[in-house]
């Protein structure tokens, strides 16, 4: 059974007002029921796009606030210790404008889908460090969790953008429909229709049971520590296979990958695979290639502001590989240097 979200806008002392209700299959109860009306006067402004409670899985002292990052400053990327509260947010994401007044959805995807997820047994066993008992009936929160993650951030939002924009090519390598250039010509011509939609997503549940039936999930379990970054669902090209998806013209495959703890990752695919599910443990080879590909996800994407990863000489070597020199080190801090001419490289407040 899938998670459903049920929204329903009204008005409220001029204000529109969100009225969330999800409900989520959870091992242990019936279900997670949670209703509550917000208004933008009493919302946090720091809407994080990585949850804390995610990131806490990844914490490095006994009260789980702060967490080792290499940051991105400019042409620099620098390690050290940081507060949680303080990175993966950026100011107002999950405000829109519908019919000139301002919409937030933040406290609708804190109560309506954070909490169930992070209050389940599911999420239990994962905090806990107990992924090893990850079973399919753990599927639909970790589907949820996937899902939920790769939606909600600015690099999805940028995507939906970068889109509009090659639609507007006719010579875009890309295949669009005709129906596809149409809604992205309407995407482009109005601007807050696109962060209403990229809000829409950030906050719905609404997928369709097919593709959850249909998805494959694989828990994967290593002896040393993977990385995670605050764009944290990393999307991987995955070999052809005639069961996965591929709804449009000119799509290629790939798979969903996240990493639950220092030690787990969680890798789904949306196919035909007749609701497959494994837990296994992988080798050092599938570590390293992971976590090289982190490493490739940071120094390439502007949105991937901090990798959570420790200090090692696996670090050094695969920022080398990526372009960066280092240039200071010492038990604190570690300080990256990639010329600009070397490749693209952007920083940003908050995130």
């Amino acid at each position: 059974m899938q998670p459903w979200l049920f929204l329903r806008l009204v008005v409220a002392h001029g204000m529109i007002c969100c009225r969330p209700q999800l409900t989520i299959p959870i091992p242990g109860r019936s279900f997670v029921a949670i209703e509550r009306t917000t208004s933008l006067m009493n919302t946090p402004r720091n809407h994080h796009y990585v949850p804390q409670f995610y990131l806490r899985n990844f914490a490095c002292d006994p009260e789980k606030k702060k967490i080792r990052t290499l940051a991105k400053n400019g042409d620099y990327a620098v390690w050290a210790e940081r507060s949680i509260e303080g990175l993966g947010y950026e100011r107002d994401l999950y405000v829109h404008s519908y019919g000139g007044i301002p919409v937030s959805v933040e406290d609708a995807i804190n109560y309506g889908i954070e909490t169930p997820i992070s209050k389940s047994d599911t999420w239990a066993k994962i905090q806990s460090g107990r992924t090893d008992t990850l079973d399919r009936s753990d599927k639909p929160v970790l589907y949820a969790l996937v899902r939920h993650l790769e939606a909600r951030t600015p690099h999805y939002l940028a995507t939906q953008l970068e889109l509009a924009e090659l639609a507007a090519q006719p010579d875009s390598d890309t295949p669009f429909t005709d129906e596809e250039r149409a809604h992205y010509a309407e995407l482009r011509a109005n601007a807050a229709l696109t962060k209403e939609m990229f809000n829409f997503m950030s906050e719905s549940t609404d997928w369709s049971e097919a593709a959850y039936r249909g998805s494959g999930v694989s828990v994967v379990r290593t002896a040393k520590s993977l990385r995670t970054s605050t764009i944290p669902v990393l999307p991987i090209r995955a070999p052809e296979h005639p069961a996965l998806r591929m709804p449009l013209p000119g799509m290629v495959p790939y798979t969903y990958n996240l990493a639950l703890n220092p030690t787990t990752m969680l890798n789904l695919v949306l196919a035909d695979f007749d609701d497959a599910f494994i837990n296994v443990e992988q080798g050092e080879d599938f570590r390293l290639g992971m976590n090289r590909h982190l490493a490739v996800q940071f120094g390439h994407f502007p949105q991937v502001r901090h990798m959570i990863t420790d200090a090692n000489d696996e670090l050094v070597r695969d920022m080398a590989w990526a372009h960066y020199r280092l240039e200071k080190s010492d038990d604190q801090r570690m300080v990256f240097h990639r010329p600009a001419n070397s490749a693209s490289s952007a920083s940003g407040s908050g995130g």
